[in-house]
């Protein structure tokens, strides 16, 4: 087996050889045939050298009957010509071969008198007749299939880490349009696939350093473009999804995030080989990072990992204390300060309420944090400000330093909401009816809503009815009371319609009667009223709340069974 093994090897190794070879062979019989041309007035010699694999200079110098000397060079990769457009082109007195690359894209480097002139899509030839011309085209035509395949073979990493090793190695400095760019590319090792960019952009009168800390699988590979504008070549890419992810510092200080990263080349090889690189790099980081969180199984675990991620930030002119506890039940602490004031924000939910497919990560106002809603967007989280009731809500943010945390803090959330809901425990499933009736007329009790009490008992009509119930509620505020008595039947109650009714800080229970009929007996203050098609429990708890709906769904299913 290693004996083929050998023989594969020796065999791909001396094609490769033998496609190097009649490359070289055929650009020789190029420059061989590039030859002086006299026209009426202009002397053109001509020179091609072979700069590196299939890259060449063509240089095209011009004397005019005065002796005024123009010369042109020309940089460009054999392999980005179209074969079915080089051709023979007529001008005046001189016969030209024409050759364009494939797709119009503007990869041949130009120079006038030594200095860099720009990019362009074409490049001609200038040949003594068409013979001339013929056997050039021929030889050009013969020698692209050749680049293309030394091109293939020509960057030799296989490894992530062999690609992340080329990545800091051959991102280098570069000079265009007046400016140089000095680049630096870093590995950061405190988490997996994570860079840092350094690049400072040096004019003639200033100098600015900018820092970009990225995770390579946050780039999106369909978005890797060359840009070109005037002499210069950049490759330019942006995050998945255009989330603001990478973590931006200007001269050393933090500017918030941004999407996108444009890393300047000198050519356009040094920007082709890192679009190769980087396009077979992201998605071996991506199940890199993948690998590096945790799957959860357990509440300890997982609570662990998502405390210890949640974590105090320095803004500078503000700072924040955060702090998460609790189990399934859980309760953020923000504490939000700065020079002028200090503000304490507790709020408290229920993670089986978390909709843990709208988990993310987002930006604003230069702050990265990760957000999450409660399912159909209930306002099922209670808040707290400088510890007086400010009302519920459905959605929440936890503050990050980076997306690295970010995405760590969204796996855990993720990874609990899944064991919250594994190991959910229904309170009424192995009570009875009677049981479940018991509990109701024993867990309402009293309501306070800003400057109003509201008590509410169940009360059974018949104790050998079970289905027969009562409610009684006691309003009482500073103008006096209001009592409200409604009779009716479990049965008698649409299901659908038992629903959470939130104001912003009121939390009630709606129930209806089915087709809304008015059939539920109502008194007010002792006095027999019109039959009503439906009322309200004043709730302050929500997990109260949640039990008396499912309770009430326990009870009408069975008795409809």
């Amino acid at each position: 087996m290693k004996y083929l093994i050998g023989i594969v090897l020796l065999s791909l190794s001396l094609l490769s050889y033998s496609q190097d070879s009649d490359f070289n062979s055929l650009i020789y019989e190029v420059k061989n045939n590039l030859l002086e041309v006299k026209t009426g007035g202009e002397t053109y010699t001509q020179e091609l050298e072979l700069l590196n694999y299939s890259v060449l200079k063509y240089t095209l110098i011009e004397v005019n009957e005065k002796g005024d000397r123009k010369e042109e060079s020309f940089e460009f990769n054999v392999a980005d010509l179209d074969p079915y457009v080089v051709r023979e082109e007529t001008k005046k007195d001189i016969i030209y071969l024409s050759m364009t690359v494939g797709n119009g894209q503007k990869f041949i480097k130009k120079y006038e008198d030594g200095e860099v002139k720009g990019y362009e899509e074409s490049i001609s030839m200038v040949t003594k007749d068409i013979d001339n011309a013929r056997i050039l085209k021929d030889l050009i035509k013969k020698a692209i299939p050749l680049a293309k395949a030394i091109m293939s073979k020509k960057l030799s990493v296989n490894t992530y880490d062999e690609m992340a090793n080329w990545l800091t190695k051959n991102i280098v400095n570069a000079e265009s349009s007046g400016k140089t760019y000095n680049q630096t590319l870093y590995k950061q090792e405190d988490f997996p696939a994570n860079f840092r960019f350094v690049q400072t952009v040096v004019t003639s009168k200033s100098s600015q350093e900018k820092q970009y800390i990225f995770n390579l699988s946050d780039i999106n590979i369909n978005s890797l473009k060359f840009n070109i504008s005037g002499s210069s070549f950049s490759l330019d890419f942006k995050t998945n999804r255009k989330q603001k992810v990478i973590k931006v510092l200007e001269d050393s200080a933090p500017k918030g995030f941004e999407d996108e990263i444009e890393i300047f080349t000198n050519n356009v090889e040094e920007a082709r080989d890192l679009k190769n690189i980087l396009t077979k790099a992201v998605p071996l980081s991506d199940e890199m990072v993948k690998s590096s969180i945790p799957r959860f199984e357990s509440m300890n675990t997982a609570l662990e990992y998502l405390g210890k991620h949640v974590q105090n930030i320095d803004y500078g002119d503000e700072s924040l204390e955060q702090l998460i506890e609790g189990d399934c039940l859980m309760e953020l602490t923000l504490i939000d300060a700065d020079a002028k004031s200090t503000k304490k924000i507790v709020s408290t939910f229920n993670l089986i309420d978390i909709n843990k497919d709208l988990i993310d990560y987002d930006v604003s106002s230069d702050k990265m944090f990760v957000e999450f809603s409660t399912k159909e967007s209930l306002d099922l989280m209670k808040r707290f400000e400088n510890d007086e009731f400010d009302g519920y809500g459905d959605d929440l943010k936890i503050y990050v330093e980076n997306v690295e945390i970010a995405r760590r803090i969204k796996a855990s959330l993720e990874g609990l909401i899944k064991i919250c809901e594994r190991d959910y425990v229904d309170p009424f499933a192995d009570m009875n009816i009677s049981q479940k009736i018991n509990w109701l007329t024993m867990n309402l009790g009293e309501a306070r809503i800003g400057d109003k009490t509201v008590n509410q008992t169940f009360e059974r009509l018949d104790e050998s009815d079970t289905e027969k119930i009562k409610l009684i509620k006691l309003e009482v505020n500073t103008k006096g009371s209001t009592e409200e008595i409604f009779e009716f039947n479990f049965a008698d109650i649409n299901l659908k319609s038992i629903q959470y009714k939130i104001g912003s800080k009121t939390l009630s229970i709606s129930f209806e009667t089915k087709f809304k009929e008015d059939i539920i007996k109502y008194y007010k203050n002792g006095e027999i009223e019109n039959y009503q098609d439906g009322f309200e429990l004043s709730m302050t708890d929500i997990e109260t709340a949640r039990n008396v709906i499912l309770v009430f769904n326990h009870i009408i299913a069975e008795l409809n069974e």
